[in-house]
């Protein structure tokens, strides 16, 4: 076995620097941020990264669009729920996109029953 050597907590990097540098290297392997509603979908990097089955599709109106993710077995709960709950969030998406929908729903497991958000929806308002 190894030995591992504890150093004084001084001389070990901030954690916050950890992480702000880890994301900086994860950013370089992402597809650039869209600045406007017509920009293509990097299905190789949805596929690789996100999984296929989660994106869903994408609707359009116009000029707006909105992407839908959920899993099969997220839509199969939504299929068997008598009550939906939507929610719509704002300001956690990036421009050119305005909000985050979800929608939810009661998920039970033994005893256990919980609310939680079974789709996603990218929304664009112009």
């Amino acid at each position: 076995m190894g030995t591992f050597i504890l150093l004084p907590e001084a001389s070990r990097p901030d954690y916050t620097n950890l992480l702000r540098n880890c994301n900086r290297r994860r950013q370089h392997q992402r597809p650039k941020d869209p600045t406007d509603t017509d920009f293509e979908l990097d299905m190789a990097f949805i596929n690789e990264k996100i999984s296929s089955s989660f994106f869903r599709d994408e609707v359009r109106n116009g000029e707006r669009r909105h992407l839908i993710f959920a899993t099969d077995q997220q839509l199969q709960l939504l299929k068997k729920a008598k009550t939906w709950y939507i929610d719509g969030t704002f300001k956690v998406v990036r421009q050119p996109f305005y909000q985050l929908l979800s929608i939810h729903s009661f998920v039970r497991s033994g005893d256990d029953m919980k609310q939680l958000p079974l789709l996603f929806a990218v929304i664009v308002c112009v």
